[in-house]
């Protein structure tokens, strides 16, 4: 059993249990609860793997390499990143500005900043996959390199920007420091995570935000307070909703820091509320999939279940689908391929192309993907099953 989570907010050792999040052979645990700190109001993951587990798992089996996609982003990644330059270029002092990515992924974003004019640009990211794709894709430069690994960087950044970073993360407030000491004088630090006040009016699948990377839950209060404890301090914020994949909505808090001396803010009051909110909206969802799966389960027919990552895993614990007559597993990652789950294969896509087995698709953010792809690029007629589509 892990030992309780000092709270990444403010280190505080109480806390409230809102949940419990479970998953069947979870690539990084069978679950975690998800609580909120008893004194500063802040909400996390707790039960979840060291900081060098973590940093393994995202250099060694990373899925933003966007390998099945040959390291290109989508439509709605691209869309997103415009959004944040255009947040981030007014504040800078010119195209001449030194700019840092912490955990780039494939270095869309800084295409991005490319094309906007914008030449001084580097990127960090634990994944050798991602760092390859970025340079053939995009032409940027992206460092192999974990958070603990940047103390060693003697560089000094005019922006350095952490984008979906902070919420994967067991050390928060170690590694804000060690990316504010790679400012300049001056310099700005640029942060943006999913806001837990806006979960249960997204649209997603239940519980999708606390999945198995998820690890921290911010509202725009707790971010503020977690820089405030690294000695910074909002120059601007931004809450907004974006569409992260077709039909599917994410809130997102964001903030430009710098520098100035410590302060204390107040204790986080929302993120409580907004939480529970999301809890019992996600539940209610679950409860209206109950007879699609009892109906599988009932039927006994053969199945292939399309998707073997986080969502497929809690509805396998949390759920009656164990108990359907399940075949196998599809799934575009090589990181998935080849393993087994519930006993049974994870396949590649071209693995099912003959076979007649119903397909159940467990994934709402990427449906519309899998259906083009099952009926327009491997040509199967198979009887495709939906959850809550």
């Amino acid at each position: 059993m892990p030992d309780l989570r000092p709270c990444p907010v403010c280190g505080g050792a109480g806390r409230r249990v809102l949940h419990r999040q479970r998953f069947h052979e979870g690539i990084l645990g069978d679950g975690y609860d998800v609580v909120v700190c008893r004194h500063c109001g802040a909400g996390f993951a707790d039960g979840i793997p060291t900081q060098g587990e973590l940093d393994r798992y995202y250099a060694e089996q990373s899925k933003y390499s966007y390998e099945s996609a040959g390291g290109a982003e989508s439509e709605y990644d691209v869309r997103r990143f415009e959004m944040i330059v255009d947040q981030v270029v007014p504040y800078l002092a010119s195209s001449a500005a030194r700019i840092l990515e912490i955990g780039c992924a494939t270095g869309g974003l800084l295409s991005v900043f490319k094309r906007r004019g914008f030449a001084n640009l580097v990127g960090a990211d634990p994944s050798p996959a991602c760092a390859e794709a970025a340079r053939r894709v995009h032409g940027v430069e992206v460092r192999v390199a974990t958070m603990a690994q940047l103390s060693d960087w003697q560089e000094r950044f005019d922006l350095v920007l952490m984008i979906g970073v902070l919420e994967h993360l067991r050390e928060v407030r170690p590694a804000v420091r060690t990316v504010a000491e790679r400012t300049k004088p001056g310099g700005l630090l640029y942060a943006a995570v999913p806001n837990a006040e806006g979960l249960a009016d997204c649209r997603n699948a239940p519980f999708q935000q606390f999945s198995m990377e998820h690890v921290n839950f911010f509202s725009a209060q707790s971010l503020n307070r977690t820089m405030a404890a690294c000695s910074l301090v909002p120059r601007q914020t931004w809450c907004w909703t974006v569409e992260w994949r077709e039909n599917v909505t994410e809130p997102i808090v964001s903030g430009l820091y710098e520098p100035s001396s410590a302060i204390d803010l107040p204790m986080d009051v929302t993120t409580e509320t907004a939480l529970e909110r999301y809890i019992a909206s996600s539940r209610a969802g679950d409860e209206k999939i109950q007879d699609i799966i009892a109906a599988l389960v009932s039927a006994a027919a053969p199945l292939l279940i399309w998707g073997a990552g986080a969502l497929t895993r809690r509805l396998l614990a949390t759920t009656m689908l164990a108990k359907a007559n399940i075949v196998g597993f599809v799934d575009s990652s090589p990181h998935q391929q080849g393993r087994k789950l519930v006993g049974k294969p994870i396949l590649a896509p071209a693995q099912i192309v003959g076979r007649n087995e119903k397909i159940l698709i467990c994934s709402v953010a990427f449906e519309s993907e899998i259906v083009r792809m099952i009926r327009d690029r491997l040509s199967l007629p198979n009887e495709l099953i939906t959850l809550y589509s």
